[in-house]
């Protein structure tokens, strides 16, 4: 994902920042922090962790070689002090959208769009999740409450 965003957000802005920077901050992340961190459940939280270590470089111009910790990848560079401020700047606005970043990746996209099933079998069954616990305020709680618990435990089974 980081090497997905580098590519289409952050290479038309400079082409300083390349997959190679990308790949040394991913091993600083996996080398810095334990295995029994990183599941898929985690994956937005290392994500921001890794925009969060490329900002920090960034603005900082220093990123050590994850082979050579005496070497600057970010030094090497040359980031002149407004290429700096427009990454950083998207840097943090790519932090705040969260998990909605994956919007600005093409691929990521496509997918959605040639396959929006899931995602529309997930939005129909929220709203009805959340028209049954606004309804719940009626004297009808018993079958609405069942009919949660049956929306909850189909999603939790598609979802497996």
């Amino acid at each position: 994902m980081l090497k997905m965003i580098g590519k289409e957000v952050l290479k038309p802005q400079s082409k300083e920042i390349t997959s190679y920077v990308l790949k040394n901050i991913v091993l600083w992340l996996a080398d810095n922090n334990p295995r029994t961190l990183f599941h898929s459940g985690s994956l937005f939280h290392w994500l921001r962790k890794g925009l969060d270590m490329l900002r920090t470089a960034i603005s900082l111009n220093q990123i050590p070689y994850y082979m050579i910790p005496e070497r600057n990848l970010i030094a090497e560079r040359r980031l002149d002090v407004e290429q700096q401020r427009v990454l950083v700047s998207i840097l943090t606005d790519m932090m705040q959208e969260g998990p909605m970043v994956l919007r600005r990746l093409s691929k990521i996209r496509t997918a959605i769009i040639c396959h929006p099933e899931p995602l529309l079998w997930y939005r129909k069954r929220r709203n009805e999740l959340e028209v049954l616990l606004l309804d719940q305020k009626d004297n009808i709680l018993q079958p609405l409450n069942n009919r949660v618990i049956e929306i909850l435990v189909e999603i939790i089974v598609r979802m497996f």
